[in-house]
């Protein structure tokens, strides 16, 4: 019987499909644009604990100066690499990590690397991702060229020398081509659209000069960020088409789901910061349609994703002969050499109503006491918007400010609700919307993997349990972003607590500027200070 069992089991293991994905990342090195953002972080985190590559080349660049070995060494003291530092030491975790310094000044070579450096990544890469952006939804729109198209550019005239490359993950955003009803996975070659062009004119003309030429490039999309990321897809279709290359586009993208901890964010972008000002009480009315699909994934589902993404592109590339330029005619996109990758399901899909309502869960009765009890309202009439917010916003804000101008301070909430109805105005652009898209190639990857490599590389959202996760939320928010104590870790006869909070909303990220709000120990401002956005 022993033996017939063995037998067995070793008929299993015969029979069991190969872990095709794990083994292609085997051994291999990896080169990580962006690896300090939100995204980035994530991503680094996974493929270390979990892929059993051989070294991994993070591309920094110099900040506050600060050189990318002092940056990597604060990087991983973030929460999100806690878990992998108690499985190796952080000795052996630098072995792995080779941080690279890179520029992205427009007269710079190779993305600006140290000569030996550069030829060592050049020989050595087997795998690049360029999560390298500026995810400003107002940034400037020549700051949103030259980072998001010119160091798209730049990354990939470097990988063009790479002499073992196998693949290339370029992340974009689901709203690169949020015009349209309808997104499918490829690239829209829009004739009015020429990215060298564009890169031209970031180059020869002034910020100034450029902003004027702002609503003329956007023309119906939203803001500088989706404009940009757009250029830069058109930018990988026209001129970097041979290279083994894929497109990834996340929708928003929400703090962690389970790994490698819950709840785990190291922002406020997008609906959080949002979300986390209305269960404050800070915002009462939310221009948008509560029924409308909101397009939200978990971080860690997201990551995975690329990573199989990743495998996919090289699968595909083994044995491509190379291909004419795209015509004029449109045949290129019937040819579709470079694949897409849309990451998001209908069934399970939010909706905004889903969302706002699901945040409270994880609350407790402290962050309950904040100014006002946790209430709002969702309205998608413009008009009726700005009736409420004027009653519920901008009156309240000067009637505090008149308060405090009586008691000798200087005012602080009219600057603030300015900017918040403001955010709240840009943000209803996706609030009121809805999209049909595409996901067939994500929907495919899925049948790649193997049980084992589920386990370890699941991204379809029908598996969430959003209750499960919006326990989390909100407490991961208040523990990982805000630094506030959870309650075990407060000491003993300790009940109130005053933090130093830094609040870097969506809002305000998006406007370039961040608050620094000091709290008593009651939760209520005491103190708010505005500086310019440091990143």
């Amino acid at each position: 019987m022993a033996a017939c069992s063995t037998e067995t089991k070793r008929n299993d293991v015969e029979q069991s499909p190969p872990d095709r994905v794990l083994s292609f990342y085997r051994n291999t090195t990896i080169l990580v644009t962006g690896g300090t953002g939100f995204l980035g972080k994530v991503l680094l985190e996974k493929i270390l604990r979990c892929l059993n590559v051989r070294k991994v080349f993070l591309a920094v660049r110099s900040k506050d100066g600060r050189k990318p070995a002092e940056r990597l060494q604060d990087l991983l003291k973030d929460a999100i690499f806690d878990r992998l530092r108690m499985a190796i030491s952080s000795e052996q975790l630098l072995e792995r990590i080779e941080p690279v310094e890179i520029s992205l000044e427009a007269d710079s070579s190779g993305l600006g690397m140290d000569g030996s450096k550069e030829a060592l990544v050049l020989q050595e890469t087997d795998l690049v991702f360029n999560v390298l952006a500026s995810v400003k939804f107002n940034e400037s729109i020549k700051n949103a060229i030259d980072t998001n198209v010119g160091g798209t550019k730049l990354v990939l005239q470097l990988a063009r020398r790479m002499q073992r490359l196998k693949a290339i993950v370029h992340v974009s955003t689901l709203y690169s081509n949020c015009e349209r009803t309808h997104i499918e996975e490829k690239v829209y070659m829009d004739p009015w659209l020429n990215p060298d062009t564009v890169l031209q004119l970031s180059k020869l003309l002034s910020a100034d000069e450029m902003s004027q030429l702002q609503h003329c490039l956007v023309d119906a999309l939203p803001n500088t960020y989706t404009f940009s990321k757009k250029c830069a897809e058109s930018l990988i279709q026209q001129q970097f088409f041979d290279l083994p290359i894929g497109i990834f586009r996340p929708p928003i993208v929400l703090s962690t789901y389970r790994e490698p901890i819950a709840g785990w964010t190291d922002n406020l972008n997008g609906p959080a910061g949002l979300c986390l000002w209305t269960v404050k009480g800070y915002v009462r009315v939310i221009l948008g349609n509560g029924s409308k699909k909101a397009n939200l994934v978990p971080v860690d589902y997201c990551v995975n994703a690329m990573l199989v993404a990743g495998y996919d592109v090289a699968d595909r590339s083994i044995g491509r002969s190379h291909q004419p330029e795209p015509t004029e005619t449109g045949a290129w996109e019937s040819k579709q050499l470079v694949p897409v990758y849309n990451y998001m399901y209908a069934q399970p899909n939010l909706t905004w109503g889903r969302y706002m309502n699901s945040v409270s869960m994880g609350f407790d009765g402290w962050i309950k006491r904040l100014c006002w009890h946790y209430s709002y309202a969702i309205v998608s009439n413009r008009v009726l918007f700005r009736v409420l917010s004027l009653c519920l916003h901008t009156v309240p804000a000067w009637l505090l400010d008149l308060v405090r101008q009586l008691r000798g301070k200087r005012p602080l909430y009219r600057r603030m609700v300015s900017k918040t109805n403001r955010f709240l105005e840009t943000m209803a652009y996706f609030g009121l919307r809805e999209w049909h898209i595409a996901n067939e190639n994500v929907a495919r990857l899925r049948t790649l993997l193997t049980p084992t490599e589920v386990s370890m590389l699941e991204f379809d959202l029908s598996t969430v349990n959003w209750d499960e996760y919006f326990q989390s939320y909100i407490p991961g928010i208040r523990r990982y972003f805000l630094a506030e104590p959870v309650l075990k870790d407060r000491p003993s006869g300790v009940k109130n607590t005053s933090w130093h909070r830094r609040f870097d909303t969506c809002g305000y990220t998006e406007l370039g500027e961040s608050v620094v709000l000091l709290m008593n120990k009651h939760g209520r401002v005491k103190y708010v200070r505005w500086m310019e956005q440091d990143r």
